[in-house]
């Protein structure tokens, strides 16, 4: 998106660039008064002189903006990876099980054996809160591909049904089938963002 506004923006540039050197080539071929040829010759310097410079200013700004959106970018992803990782603490919890590596294997849930304490569905209400604002202010700013976004936004839609069940019906039976889908919504968020060659990348770096 940002390689495609920035050749957009040079599209004027390289046309003016492109007038000053028709304009320098008519002043040698055809003209024959000194002034005149001085005074097209200045045109076409300016034709030329003033877009370059525009044209690097506008270079270096997208060079910069660039960096700093994959910055946010990085960020952001660093962010919602801690989020979603304290989600499947509390359904680790929740399912009984003593831990939940990434990528997940398929697990296969009990309903009747659920503990569906309400400090684990208070802090899954609160990553949600969480996820949900981040998700909102990143869509501002476009830091977020849309792939990433919509993986997003089915978590948290499956986790909204996760709390409403809970909070209306309370069927174990229904929460676990929500569980189910946001485990393997929450793997396919790991596995679009790369986390384990990133989390690897950090021990290598550490190491």
């Amino acid at each position: 998106m940002f390689l495609v506004n920035f050749v957009l923006k040079t599209i004027p540039y390289v046309l003016s660039i492109a007038g000053g050197v028709f304009v320098f080539d008519i002043s040698k071929d055809y003209l024959h008064d000194p002034n005149w040829i001085d005074l097209m010759n200045n045109v076409a310097a300016s034709l030329l002189a003033i877009p370059l410079v525009f044209l690097f200013y506008d270079y270096s700004n997208f060079l910069i903006t660039r960096r700093m959106h994959n910055h946010q970018h990085i960020a952001v992803i660093s962010v919602l990876d801690g989020y979603l990782l304290k989600i499947l603490a509390d359904m680790k919890n929740i399912i009984g099980l003593k831990r939940i590596e990434v990528p997940m294997q398929d697990i296969n849930l009990n309903y009747k054996k659920l503990n569906l304490d309400a400090k684990y569905i208070r802090s899954i209400r609160r990553q949600l809160d969480n996820l949900e604002d981040l998700l909102y202010k990143s869509d501002k700013i476009e830091v977020l591909d849309p792939q990433h976004t919509q993986i997003l936004s089915f978590i948290a839609q499956e986790l909204n049904q996760i709390l409403n069940e809970y909070k209306f019906h309370n069927s174990p039976k229904e929460i676990a089938r929500y569980i189910e889908t946001t485990l393997s919504m929450i793997d396919d968020w790991f596995y679009a963002t790369g986390y384990t060659k990133r989390k690897k990348n950090v021990r290598h770096e550490k190491n």
